[in-house]
């Protein structure tokens, strides 16, 4: 990695290792949507995140739209190959079923190349757009995706702010019917207002069947009161544009109180979890059919119900709440290891 790319890195952005030594404040977003195999990607002044951006060791390439790259891109005269999920692939590439090789640094090497399916400036601006999306894979061969040169800046999306919110969507094959936690097939809309007062708990009432057991390593206290609150204020807002409020769905709310605890327990702040593992992971393990999904997060360390506002204030945040596409929603709020922690998970 060019040293001028690591100054630019480190100054742009504020990293930690654990929830307890970072700032108190701070908003990023991120949305998937395999419907247009697009991924935006929002920072905390509600701006766009473009060029190389490094998230826990994968590298991938937003333009000026902040729009993910896949396939082959060139970008300043140097070929990339970036697979179905935006990564960035190393060593030995398959491209349309041809192999080819890249450098550490992502660059394609040797003789030959894959044609580009666009051509980037160092401004991260389209010079030309060939209208088509290669197929990248990576070969049999041993292969890494955590270049060690090349990009241009870009914010590291690793661990967040101690006080922070991020969102993340996804779409999937369509599918039909919801099953609940433990796999039985249920109908329609299932919901649990849950009480309005706090409880505390022990972390194996958080585990969830289907999914690994947490941790215990601080105790925690579910903040019911918060998330009814916070759901009456979204569907407030829901309802002053004119779309249908949510439905509390009671897999969604298990697992919205799974992803609260797993980050407290785990000292970490991402949709990704440590062994990267993501939310729509989870869903699946559990057997919950969907076929748009999306997660809201955010914590800080002075009001369960100020989570709401740190969301709604993020456009990444408040599109996810105001996602016409979803009808059901889990809330789930706790506080633990000085912080409330909260999550969002949102499904059609």
């Amino acid at each position: 990695m060019k040293k001028a790319f690591l100054r630019k890195i480190v100054t742009a952005v504020i990293a930690a290792t654990t929830m307890t030594s970072i700032a108190p404040l701070g908003v990023s977003a991120a949305t998937t949507n395999s419907m247009f195999n697009n991924y935006y990607n929002v920072f905390s002044n509600g701006g766009l995140q473009t060029g190389w951006v490094n998230n826990n060791g994968q590298w991938s390439y937003f333009d000026n739209g902040g729009v993910m790259q896949t396939g082959v891109i060139k970008v300043n005269g140097k070929t990339y190959c970036l697979n179905q999920n935006g990564i960035m692939e190393i060593g030995k590439v398959l491209v349309n079923n041809r192999i080819y090789t890249t450098s550490q640094g992502g660059q394609v090497i040797g003789i030959k190349a894959p044609s580009s399916d666009k051509v980037f400036d160092s401004g991260n601006n389209v010079v030309q757009d060939n209208n088509k999306t290669s197929t990248v894979k990576p070969s049999n061969t041993t292969s890494t995706t955590c270049p060690t040169t090349g990009g241009t800046t870009g914010t590291v999306t690793t661990t967040k702010p101690a006080t922070g919110s991020t969102t993340g969507t996804v779409t999937t094959k369509p599918t039909t019917g919801n099953t609940n936690s433990t796999g039985t097939t249920t109908t329609g809309n299932t919901t649990n207002s849950g009480s309005t007062a706090n409880t505390s708990t022990s972390t194996s009432s958080l585990d969830v069947q289907g999914l690994p057991k947490l941790p215990a390593n601080y105790s925690v206290t579910v903040q019911a009161a918060a998330e009814q609150k916070i759901l009456e204020l979204m569907n407030a807002k829901r309802t002053e544009a004119g779309l249908k409020p949510l439905t509390l769905d009671n897999t969604l709310l298990q697992v919205a109180r799974y992803k609260s605890n797993d980050m407290i327990q785990n000292n970490f702040f991402d949709h990704t979890n440590p062994d990267g593992t993501k939310w729509t992971n989870w869903l699946q393990a559990v057997g919950y059919r969907y076929t748009t999904a999306g997660e809201n997060i955010a914590y800080n360390t002075y009001d369960a119900v100020e989570l709401f506002t740190q969301w709604w204030n993020s456009p990444g945040h408040r599109a996810n709440m105001m996602n016409s596409s979803y009808t059901k929603v889990g809330v789930g709020v706790l506080y633990g290891n000085g912080k409330y922690m909260g999550t969002q998970e949102f499904s059609n």
